[in-house]
């Protein structure tokens, strides 16, 4: 970050300590009876119970009625809100999310890549991003973490989490009913039930479904290539059976089948592909070579137990997690516009099992003058992908790989109070992980080329890696009032290391060379604060993280010749910027937001590389100068009915920043633009009836999310009419 930049973050610091001030001191001009009071929310971004606001990280949460008020429906709704953060579908699977924060992040769903951003629910780990744009069904509230998550959280990760906590059984006997029609005909049904059979014994059970018909059309076919169908069933249950233990049990289902097909430059509605979505033939290799098949579809089976005992100086959790995901996938990604063929297309079927455990234990000590948070974490995970590349005619690679992955941790925070202000945390985690990979090759199928374990043993390449690492955490806070939090903090996270599994030239074991842990520090100072009377929050942070061993595509010489672009540890980056939220109720009619994110960020250092494809110059990919959303929601008596009305609305804006690693083509490039979402709701007197109208995108603004052999979009203008009824 150039100076400029350093001296404008710390500018807004001190505007935004300034600002508040002067609010806080014309209080008494306006009544307590016409101001709001912000809803309180407790996460567990330090895996305790704790107000957002008493936390020394850079947290966003959003509750229920916050992802009703802002039309957050599924997890990918969050990049438009959330400073320095950037996501999108997937190139090609609909199911599937990439995303970025504070620049870090990765595109690669294959099962040898872990994602820099870590997805949770309910506490448990989701390994693969296969099935990552969660659907949000009954839940209670999600919380976004910025920056390494290296100490407390199940799998170390460089760029942030998004923790998704999902509704616990109720004490009474109550439930929910919604639908919605829409743009594209889209229809939602979802609803949820609670069924308390004793005191001791509560029950949940929730379930969805949602389809639209889609919004691209084959020039070739004449058919809407990316219809969604998703549905899926939750049931829970909460025992307790004494007033020291609280067990949750849950079992959840899901499935998901959409796409995000490669456009046209020209037009963002059309795309050429000559495969069509009927299943002609038994498995997916004979429906893609019969011309068809073309989908993306998940299912998923998760089961997570969390069993609480809560004693007069220590709390401990038993957090059992299970995760089956079944990932299917024909995609096309250079559609050629001659029906029933594709000029470059990826039959895909990916297995994942994955277990987690986790013992942590949350108390204080010293007469209440130390707190600690600790805990062991173990995690294992098996895949097996079977993946065919298809060209006109030919199946150029079929291949069964199956990998797996065991890791396990041990973590300590302190965090010490000295004196009423300060407290100090110490923390660390120590993480040891195994991971082996292996081929088999299925050319009796028909391919050309081959790849097996033995000729990746033959040419060299490690079929085994082995990672320890222990990653530190320091923080200062000073509490200068009751609603007045500053700190300062450093933190060391790294990412897991993998290989280059898909093979960019199938017939050779060099191109599934391995690549390590990537590793940041990151610094952080900030001042989380309320002000008239909680009716205004303003939250600040400034960081500044350093990377090594960057995961980038890099050019690595070919032994045929030329060059393979493969991703290896090739580089140092810097990543430094400053994210703003704020939330005001003026009145308890109004309610007003904004966030905003500034970072610059650059490539330091590029070990040296054939093609070089990039450079110390070269803008790194998703890392945009400014992101920012401002909005407001204003409720109005209903005459004549009762209850209210409500209007709100918001504007996103994302700015200058490239899709592509290398900077190249010049089409990858995203100019700033604004996304505009609108909604005007009622609810009835007594809160049991709801309706609301609403659109996303409202502009209609498109802009290139990604690019591999073409472009990919964002969504296009939606609206949907939604009615609820709580009992």
């Amino acid at each position: 970050m150039k100076g400029s930049s350093i001296v404008r973050a710390a500018v807004l610091l001190a505007l935004g300590t300034t600002s508040a001030s002067l609010v806080q001191a014309q209080q008494s001009a306006q009544p307590a009876a016409q101001r709001g009071v912000l809803e309180e929310i407790t996460v567990t971004a330090q895996r305790r119970e704790q107000s957002v606001q008493d936390i020394p990280l850079a947290v966003s949460a959003f509750s229920e009625a916050d992802m009703s008020r802002l039309q957050i429906t599924q997890t990918l709704d969050l990049v438009r809100l959330i400073p320095n953060m950037v996501g999108h579908n997937n190139t090609g699977p609909g199911n599937s999310n990439a995303y970025f924060l504070r620049g870090l992040g990765n595109t690669e769903s294959i099962a040898t890549f872990d994602p820099p951003v870590g997805t949770y629910v309910d506490d448990v780990y989701i390994s693969r991003q296969s099935a990552n744009n969660y659907a949000l069904f009954d839940v209670e509230r999600i919380e976004v973490l910025r920056g390494p998550q290296g100490t407390l959280f199940g799998r170390n990760t460089t760029g942030g989490a998004v923790n998704v906590i999902t509704k616990k059984p109720g004490e009474e006997f109550s439930g929910m009913v919604e639908g919605s029609w829409g743009s594209f005909n889209h229809g939602m049904l979802r609803g949820s039930v609670d069924v308390p059979f004793s005191e001791q014994v509560l029950t949940k059970l929730s379930g969805f479904y949602q389809e639209h018909d889609g919004f691209v059309t084959s020039t070739a076919t004449g058919e809407k290539v990316n219809p969604m169908e998703n549905y899926g069933l939750r049931g829970a249950v909460r025992l307790l059976p004494s007033d020291v233990l609280t067990w949750d049990l849950s079992g959840e289902w899901v499935y998901l089948d959409g796409l995000n097909p490669i456009r046209t430059l020209t037009n963002s509605r059309v795309n050429a592909t000559g495969l069509s979505r009927s299943k002609q033939g038994d498995g997916l290799l004979a429906q893609a070579l019969n011309g068809g098949g073309q989908r993306s579809e998940t299912e998923t089976l998760m089961f997570v137990s969390n069993a609480q005992l809560d004693f007069d100086a220590v709390s401990l959790q038993f957090i059992t997690g299970y995760r089956d995901e079944n990932w299917k996938f024909i995609i096309d990604f250079v559609p050629i516009g001659v029906p029933g063929l594709a000029g470059f297309a990826i039959a895909n079927e990916q297995d994942t099992e994955q277990f987690t455990q986790e013992i942590k234990a949350v108390g204080t000590f010293a007469e209440d003058r130390i707190r600690y948070t600790g805990g062991v974490f173990y995690i294992r995970e098996k895949n097996s992908t079977d993946f065919q590349d298809i060209v006109p005619g030919a199946i150029l690679l079929d291949r069964v790989m199956d990998n797996s992955m065991r890791s396990i941790a041990g973590y300590l925070q302190l965090d010490f109070s000295i004196g009423e202000k300060w407290t100090f945390s110490s923390g660390g985690r120590f993480t040891r992980e195994n991971k082996d990979i292996g081929y088999v090759s299925r050319n009796d199928r028909g391919g050309i080329f081959n790849i097996s374990t033995q000729e990746l043993i033959d040419g060299g390449i490690p079929v085994e890696q082995r990672f320890s690492k222990f990653t530190p955490r320091l923080a200062l806070e000073y509490q200068q009032t009751d609603n007045r939090l500053w700190f300062i903090s450093a933190t060391n996270g790294f990412k897991s290391g993998g290989w280059n599994a898909r093979g960019s030239a199938p017939h050779l074991a060099s191109s599934y060379l391995p690549f390590g842990p990537e590793e940041v520090w990151s610094y952080e100072a900030g001042l989380r604060s309320e002000w008239f009377d909680n009716a205004m929050r303003l939250n600040v942070t400034l960081f500044w993280a350093e990377v090594e061993d960057l995961q980038l595509i890099s050019g690595v010489a070919n032994p045929l010749g030329g060059v393979l672009f493969l991703t290896q540890n090739s580089g140092e980056g810097r990543y430094r910027g400053v994210e703003t939220e704020f939330r005001w109720l003026p009145t308890d009619n109004l309610s007003v937001f904004a966030s905003v994110g500034l970072m610059e960020a650059e490539y330091t250092s590029i070990l040296p590389q054939p093609g070089q494809t990039i450079t110390t110059d070269t803008k790194p990919v998703r890392s945009p100068d400014v992101t920012g959303n401002i909005g407001a929601v204003y409720a109005i008596p209903a005459p004549g009915l009762g209850g209210e009305f409500t209007i709100g609305g918001d504007a996103s804006y994302i700015g200058t920043h490239w899709t592509s690693s290398g900077n190249t083509p010049p089409p990858s490039y995203v100019s700033p633009r604004f996304i505009y979402q609108a909604q005007l709701g009622y609810t009835s007197e007594d809160g049991a009836w709801s309706a609301a109208l609403a659109c996303k995108n409202c502009g209609d603004k498109q802009y290139v999310t990604s690019w591999f052999i073409g472009p990919y979009f964002n969504n296009p203008r939606t609206w949907d009419l939604r009615l609820a009824y709580r009992f």
